[in-house]
């Protein structure tokens, strides 16, 4: 198993790696997490990791739902979060889309991964090291940005993970690339961490290219 050390902060995607994907989630009824998230995100606030949720949300831009709808969805998210007495410490949310139906928000911007936008605003805010970060997400483009800031990347397979994984060997980074089955199995990628009672053992491989 690699061994890496303990990051940071964690910047991770939203929809298809925290929750499930609902296919342009809307509503914060839609909301399901997916197993073993918030027993993460609870272990992760025990030891000082912070989790930062960088998420594009170009249904904004398509004229599915407005900004609070994002907003509610995500407002939604850290109370869950809290509940369970784990954190999400921020959110940082792309609405545009080039080719979008919204005028406000149809345009090509820096913000929408894989451009780095939210990654250097969060980086900003929060004085990081993204070399003691890592990205975590269930498409290449939520970990390209990361890459590019010398974070360690990490891709699910839940949401397009699987798809996304076919696709692996023609990325440019795919040697640097570590497939987890869901988000919580980075718990055990952490340094002395891997006995974590409230989450089993996985099974992690690092990507062959």
């Amino acid at each position: 198993m690699p061994s890496f050390s303990k990051p940071q902060a964690i910047l991770c995607d939203r929809d298809g790696t925290l929750i499930q994907d609902s296919h342009f989630l809307s509503h914060p009824d839609q909301i399901e997490w997916v197993p073993g998230v918030l027993d993460a995100l609870k272990f992760l606030k025990t030891k000082d990791i912070s989790v930062l949720v960088v998420t594009n949300q170009s249904g904004v831009a398509r004229g599915y739902f407005p900004v609070e709808a994002v907003e509610a969805v995500n407002d939604k998210m850290r109370r869950d979060a809290e509940a369970a007495t784990g954190a999400i410490a921020e959110f940082y949310y792309c609405p545009h889309h080039p080719q979008g139906q919204v005028i406000e928000y149809s345009y090509v911007c820096e913000c929408r991964k894989p451009s780095p936008g939210l990654f250097l605003q969060a980086i900003a805010d929060r004085s990081l090291d993204p070399t003691r970060c890592w990205a975590i997400g269930d498409r290449l483009r939520d970990l390209e940005p990361g890459l590019q800031l010398g974070m360690k990347a990490f891709l699910v397979k839940t949401g397009y993970g699987i798809q996304e994984q076919q696709d692996l060997s023609k990325s440019p980074f795919s040697d640097q690339i570590t497939v987890v089955s869901s988000m919580p199995e980075i718990i055990n990628l952490i340094p002395n961490e891997s006995n974590y009672p409230q989450l089993k053992k996985f099974n992690v491989t690092h990507s062959l290219g």
